[in-house]
This record gives C-alpha cells, sequence and structure tokens, in this order.
C-alpha cells in the first residue's frame, strides 16, 4: 500500500511539475519562435505574466510583452517591433498537437482563442524605406527619402527618352484595409529636354506590406508622421 501510495505521490508530483514548467516554457518558445519566424529578427525577447502564474499552464494570460529588434515585415524593414497583450487565452491543445490538414496561418490563428486587446507596434526608418523604392522601384534611381510630421519627400534619377531626369515624390504613409501604403500625392519630372512636368493625374499608391499575412489576424490601424520615421501600429 506504501508503494502504491509512493508512486501517486510521484505521479502528482510529476504531473505539477509539467504544468508548472514544461507547459509555460513550451508556450514561450511556440509564441517567441512565431515572432522570429514572421519577422526575421536576430534577437527577440518574449515574457509571459500571470497572477497566479500557474495560469499559464491552461493558457490563461493575463500580460504578453516581446521586442523584436531589426525586423522585416515582407520586405519592409522596421527598426524595432513591439507586441503587447492582455487578457489572452490561448489553445495549449493545439500548440501542442497541431490539428493535421490545415494551414500553417490557419493554426497560428486557432492557437490564440481570443485577446482583450492585442497589439503590434512599429518604426518605419526614411532609411528603410528608401531602400524599399531602391529594391521595389526599379525604374527610380539613387532615391533619397525625407520623413518629417508633414509628410514625406523622396527623389531620384529616372530615364525619359534615353534621358536621365529628376523625379520628386511626395506623399505619406497610411493604413488602408488592414496593409501600410506609401501614398503619392505629388509627382513631377524634371530635365533640360522636357523641363519641369508635373504628373500628378498618374498617381498610384505603393503597398509596403502586400501580401503580408499578420499573424492572429492584426490588421495595420494607424500611422503617425515623425521627424526621419513613421510610427504604425496593427491591431487584432
Amino acid at each position: 500500500m506504501k508503494k502504491f501510495l509512493t508512486a501517486i505521490v510521484v505521479v502528482l508530483v510529476a504531473a505539477g511539475a509539467v504544468v508548472q514548467f514544461a507547459v509555460p516554457k513550451a508556450l514561450t518558445n511556440y509564441l517567441k519562435n512565431l515572432v522570429t519566424d514572421f519577422t526575421h529578427a536576430q534577437e527577440v525577447s518574449l515574457t509571459l505574466d500571470s497572477l497566479p502564474a500557474a495560469k499559464i499552464s491552461f493558457g490563461y494570460v493575463d500580460k504578453l510583452h516581446c521586442t523584436a529588434a531589426d525586423a522585416t515585415i515582407g520586405d519592409l524593414n522596421l527598426k524595432q517591433v513591439d507586441l503587447s497583450g492582455d487578457t489572452l487565452k490561448v489553445d495549449v491543445k493545439e500548440i501542442l498537437f497541431p490539428t493535421e490538414g490545415i494551414s500553417s496561418q490557419e493554426h497560428t490563428n486557432r492557437c490564440l482563442s481570443s485577446a482583450e486587446s492585442l497589439e503590434l507596434s512599429g518604426v518605419i526608418t526614411a532609411e528603410s524605406l528608401r531602400d524599399f523604392l531602391a529594391r521595389k522601384v526599379d525604374a527610380v534611381k539613387n532615391p533619397m527619402v525625407a520623413m518629417s510630421p508633414e509628410g514625406i519627400a523622396a527623389s531620384g534619377k529616372v530615364k525619359i527618352l534615353g534621358r536621365e531626369a529628376d523625379v520628386q515624390l511626395g506623399g505619406q504613409i497610411v493604413a488602408r484595409d488592414g496593409d501600410l501604403y506609401f501614398q503619392i500625392l505629388h509627382l513631377n519630372l524634371e530635365n533640360a529636354v522636357l523641363r519641369r512636368i508635373n504628373l500628378d493625374k498618374f498617381l498610384g499608391d505603393i503597398n509596403l506590406t502586400e501580401a503580408v499575412k499578420m499573424p492572429f489576424g492584426m490588421q495595420f490601424r494607424t500611422v503617425e508622421m515623425r521627424d526621419g520615421e513613421a510610427f504604425v501600429k496593427a491591431t487584432r
């Protein structure tokens, strides 16, 4: 009888250890790896807090905070990304035993059952927007970008009829339909032959986050233009 009781105690202690340590660690590692894969960041820190702490083992998280330095979303580099959440319910079973036959995006969305709030914020610098334009807009060479609370001023060189011309762009970064866009408000070309031509009627926006699948159904909502950078925010 003593051996039987001892065996039960050992099993209960082992189960308690799993609940107290193994599951929270697995949950923390899962979320950290998810952020790392999404942002391609070299350094990611993530913490989960609950009171009592054992609630985390059953998927109840009071607060989540994560930072990812030098992150990339799609083809756009962000100086830093912060992810924070309050009162989250996580499907631990889905994390430990993923449903077969569904996409990774659907699996990710299933892992978060609910959240009182979930917010991702990041900083786009003038340098990162310049690099994005250099990669994505082949016609514009040697782009230069300046940011201010009033908007964005960009310039570069283009070839028109075999001659080099100066191009000036004016605009701002906006959030629309869950994506980020470089909204071009002014477009001018100038060279010795063409003189100065206003091309505002040919304007079009450049999608900065095209085809990016944000985790947990988050979408970009707001943009705040600042000196040298833009502060962007996405929510669930």
